[in-house]
């Protein structure tokens, strides 16, 4: 038997039953702690739920140990009244590698893991200790191109503008993430974006969606067509990113009488139903706002397609989620989509000028509303891979392995 390491697990975003980052780092952390003894450092204001989880999971499965650290008040107040999340996040990690040299200094760790925030773009409190350091998934690299930057929202225009900038400087040979590779065991990354950068600095990388699913706990129904329009399906923040437009004026596009629900909101919501209303589809596009999570997972059984045309997106939970219920998924072959759409469970639209995404979005649209057939066949298929590539217990497997790698590299 190999023998149980001593790792601590930076998880700034770590609390259970919260999708998203949080849910990353929780089952991050439960996972490697299956293997050897993992200790996570996370923030305090976590706390409360990962400690009534933990009481939950006692005696049940092996449990990592938690230490919590947090700025003072003047700093939380600052990051909750100005939404100031990236400035306290940068800030977090700062303290946090004195936290971790104490720990360090105390317990000896052999490996050191950074999982949440999983944005190549920031530094982390686990390197420069001496210690073989695992950084990873990260994403981020991913960016809008600029023909289709939200150029008549300059709300969301120059965020992403800034954004794309951000991206050129940070992956640039003279910037500091050479540096950061060049310090770490392995970088894992979330997507193919994020993969060729470190390839063009010269690193190699292990590609692994951040991203998974605790599948034998989920619940599902047997898929079936539905009689009548095709129903379809997005579940998301409502922003301009995730390419609402593109998906309404696609519908649109595709002349057939299928119908369209955003479970989700967001500052492109108004946006949005404008947009549906001047093409006439206000009967036919359906505006949840954001449900439950339990809510959300039932769902996903009374539709037939997700689609979900998100422009630049590290993970995209909800495309697990529906893939994992048998529906097939239309996206843009960009970001995590574009990893868990394998052909055949789906239909990936290539990049391009706006008026050809949009065409061929309908196109997809329209021939499996004309071949439900093919809908159920790759709804069979987009729940096999989520089975096989995304369940969290055989991607703690693959993770371990990586440890493992990581220890005979320095040894």
């Amino acid at each position: 038997m190999p023998k149980r390491l001593k790792v601590l697990m930076s998880a700034y975003a770590c609390e259970p039953n919260k999708g998203s980052e949080p849910e990353v780092g929780w089952q991050w952390a439960l996972q490697m702690a299956r293997f050897h003894d993992v200790t996570v450092l996370t923030r305090a204001n976590n706390r409360e739920n990962i400690e009534k989880e933990l009481a939950l999971l006692k005696g049940t499965v092996p449990l990592p140990r938690f230490v919590y650290h947090d700025e003072g008040p003047l700093l939380l107040w600052v990051k909750k009244r100005f939404r100031a999340v990236r400035f306290y996040y940068v800030k977090w990690q700062a303290s946090a590698w004195n936290v971790v040299r104490r720990l360090q200094a105390e317990n000896s760790y052999d490996l050191l893991h950074h999982v949440t925030f999983a944005g190549f773009r920031y530094r982390t409190a686990i390197w420069n200790h001496g210690v073989p350091t695992v950084w990873g998934p990260v994403g981020g690299i991913e960016s809008i191109p600029w023909p289709l930057l939200p150029w008549k929202y300059p709300a969301s225009l120059f965020p992403e503008i800034l954004r794309n900038l951000n991206n050129v400087i940070q992956a640039a040979p003279f910037h500091v993430l050479p540096k950061r590779a060049q310090t770490t065991a392995i970088t894992i990354v979330s997507t193919r974006e994020m993969e060729r950068t470190f390839l063009q600095l010269g690193f190699k990388t292990i590609l692994m969606p951040t991203i998974g699913l605790q599948t034998s706990r989920l619940a599902t129904r047997p898929r079936q067509a539905h009689p009548g329009p095709l129903k379809i399906l997005f579940v998301g923040n409502v922003i301009t990113l995730k390419g609402i437009d593109l998906a309404i004026e696609a519908l649109h596009r595709s002349k057939t009488n299928a119908t369209f629900t955003i479970v989700g909101s967001g500052n492109f919501m108004a946006p949005a139903k404008k947009l549906a209303a001047r093409l006439g589809l206000q009967e036919r596009v359906h505006f949840t706002g954001r449900l439950p999570r339990q809510e959300t997972l039932n769902v996903y059984p009374d539709y037939d397609l997700f689609l979900f045309p998100t422009l630049h997106d590290t993970g995209g939970y909800a495309v697990i989620e529906a893939m994992f219920h048998g529906l097939p998924v239309i996206c843009l072959d960009c970001g995590g989509p574009r990893i868990a759409v394998r052909d055949g469970a789906g239909m990936r639209i290539p990049l391009g000028p706006r008026a050809q995404i949009i065409a061929r979005l309908a196109e997809a649209i329209r021939g499996y509303d004309q071949n439900r057939s093919l809908l159920l066949e790759h709804g069979r298929a987009a729940r096999e891979v989520i089975a096989s590539d995304y369940d969290w217990d055989k991607k703690g497997i693959q993770l371990n392995a990586l440890y493992e790698q990581a220890i005979a590299k320095n040894v």
